[in-house]
């Protein structure tokens, strides 16, 4: 349940700032995407965690939601900012 919680409040961070783009000041839709980042990082991090308790790779010990969560979270990051750099060359290309 955690895992949708957390994957339904990053879509919402996601929604918002594409709906919203034009509306938003800058620095509110970037807390808004670290949000959705931040979120949708502990959401994997607990996908791969209940996946190790399904198939018996390891116990379901809490410590390994913070320990992937601490790898997911800047490659969430990392990607979504790349796709936010290809995405304005596109725009700044049709313009």
């Amino acid at each position: 349940m955690h895992f949708v919680i957390n994957m339904f409040i990053a879509l919402v961070c996601l929604a918002t700032v594409i709906l919203f783009k034009e509306v938003l000041k800058k620095w509110i839709q970037v807390i808004i995407g670290l949000v959705g980042c931040g979120t949708f990082s502990y959401a994997i991090a607990i996908l791969i965690k209940k996946c190790g308790e399904w198939f018996s790779w390891w116990s379901g010990d809490a410590q390994y939601i913070k320990s992937n969560f601490i790898w997911i979270c800047p490659i969430v990051i990392v990607i979504t900012i790349i796709i936010i750099f290809i995405i304005n060359k596109k725009n700044k290309k049709q313009a």
